[in-house]
């Protein structure tokens, strides 16, 4: 596996799939973006190093999201704040609190579909604080279950902020500005250290070190750097003598279910699921656009229950990610996702 940090030398334009409209249109940036953007990126330069289609076919981006570099070229991980986790208290970030499955109490009637209901369970109501990351401290946390405070977050206007650019359409036939067609869009400026951790397997080909690739619309460039990362894993001991487990997304999930993943060995007993988000693209090789497709968002977690399975199967799943029926979109980086036993 090659494992890379991808230092952005500019504002990025990570658009997502919606279109412009009317007059005075805006369009959001996407925070984290999708792995697609990695995939393509590498591979684009990997081709202009010599590769080739053929000697790609194997290329398969096996983790991506947002880093922060450190000297000595080792990275911390960055996570969206997992789905089963809620913090209230806006200024100390002091009372986060897990998520728990408990069964639906007799009496009480709902649509959902599986047996227990995430709960929030805590003395003092509040408004969840949005726009939190977990650091590599909080992401060891998360894993263990153990409990979080402020120094397992990060807030995300300090890792980047967004800069609204102004853009107006041209007249094909006169190219002057068209009348009418302005329009605004978000881009992000990430700060000093932050970027981009991408790991692949399966191309022989390595990119020269300190390179350059074209990074989101408009192919602003970024500095791509070998990099190594401290090892991670779930107390896997404790997964097998409880039988179960939770299993979040740390990218956009593509079920043929829909928001139900795909060939995990256990039952699965509740979600924390948020509204559902839309991948598309354009195909470079057959010059088409790619199928718009759901996906179950970042950052989604699932509770599993009654694990019987060995180890080396769940083993194999945490390390492939889950499979996905279309080739393309796995080699892209999506359904990957990480492991951890119930919080304590």
């Amino acid at each position: 596996m090659t494992s890379l940090f991808l230092e952005p030398l500019d504002v990025l334009y990570l658009r997502g799939n919606k279109l412009f409209a009317d007059a005075g249109a805006h369009g959001e940036a996407l925070m984290p973006p999708w792995p697609s953007l990695a995939a393509g990126a590498i591979r684009s330069r990997l081709m202009a190093e010599g590769a080739s289609l053929g000697s790609l076919g194997d290329f398969r981006l096996s983790q991506f999201g947002l880093a922060r570099l450190h000297q000595g070229e080792t990275v911390e991980h960055l996570w969206p704040l997992p789905a089963d986790v809620v913090v209230s208290h806006e200024t100390d970030l002091a009372d986060a609190t897990y998520l728990r499955p408990c069964p639906t109490p007799p009496g009480i009637a709902s649509s959902h579909a599986l047996p227990k209901l995430p709960t929030l369970q805590t003395n003092i109501p509040g408004k969840p604080v949005t726009g939190l990351w977990l650091t590599g401290a909080g992401i060891a946390g998360w894993s263990a279950g153990q409990p979080l405070n402020a120094k397992h977050f990060a807030r995300s206007g300090d890792l980047w902020q967004t800069d609204p650019r102004l853009g107006i359409a041209l007249d094909p036939k006169t190219r002057s500005a068209a009348d009418g067609k302005i329009y605004t869009t978000e881009t992000i400026a990430l700060k000093k250290g932050i970027g981009f951790f991408a790991a692949y397997e399966g191309s022989a080909n390595n990119l020269p070190a300190e390179s350059l690739v074209r990074l989101g619309g408009d192919g602003r460039g970024a500095v791509v750097r070998s990099v190594s990362t401290p090892p991670t894993a779930p107390d896997w001991a404790r997964i097998e003598k409880e039988g179960r487990f939770r299993l979040m997304l740390t990218t956009p999930g593509l079920f043929s279910g829909g928001w139900r993943p795909d060939g995990v060995p256990a039952t699965l007993v509740a979600a924390s699921v948020s509204r559902a988000e839309t991948i598309s693209g354009w195909d470079l090789v057959t010059n088409k656009p790619k199928p718009a497709q759901r996906v179950a968002p970042t950052g989604s977690v699932y509770w599993f229950e009654n694990y019987t399975g060995d180890l080396a199967t769940l083993k194999a799943l945490a390390h492939n990610g889950f499979p996905i029926e279309d080739p393309a979109r796995y080699a892209e980086g999506f359904g990957k996702l990480a492991i951890a036993p119930w919080a304590l």
